[in-house]
């Protein structure tokens, strides 16, 4: 076996929790600091308690309302897309087709407005 290759173990390990709980274990670093434990932990005291120390909730709920504000710009952006694109196929015939169509009802309907006229 080689030699020196485990860690340095401490056998008087303090561990203290935020409750003011302290004890002591086996560990290799001389000392630990817990937010919760066996006297405070809802488990183990029966009591609900609410736990949030890193504001998970409060980061959950900025994500989803960043989300939210990202899809609304998306679809924003999509629509004023979308009516670009529908005044420019209004504005100009696609065929050569529509073209001639366009033109002989142009034709047609100035000689029957002039006819009726009369």
């Amino acid at each position: 076996m080689k030699k020196d290759i485990h860690p340095k173990l401490f056998k008087d390990c303090e561990v203290t929790c935020v409750c003011g709980n302290a004890f002591t274990t086996i560990s290799t670093i001389p000392s630990i600091h817990v937010e919760i434990c066996s006297n405070c932990h809802p488990f183990f005291t029966g009591q609900q308690k609410f736990v949030d120390t890193e504001g998970r909730v409060d980061k959950f709920h900025k994500k989803a309302k960043q989300i939210e504000e990202t899809k609304q710009k998306y679809e924003a952006r999509k629509y004023k897309k979308s009516s670009k694109t529908e005044q420019t196929k209004q504005t100009k015939p696609i065929t050569l087709k529509e073209l001639m169509k366009q033109m002989k009802e142009d034709e047609k309907s100035p000689a029957s407005e002039s006819t009726d006229q009369q």
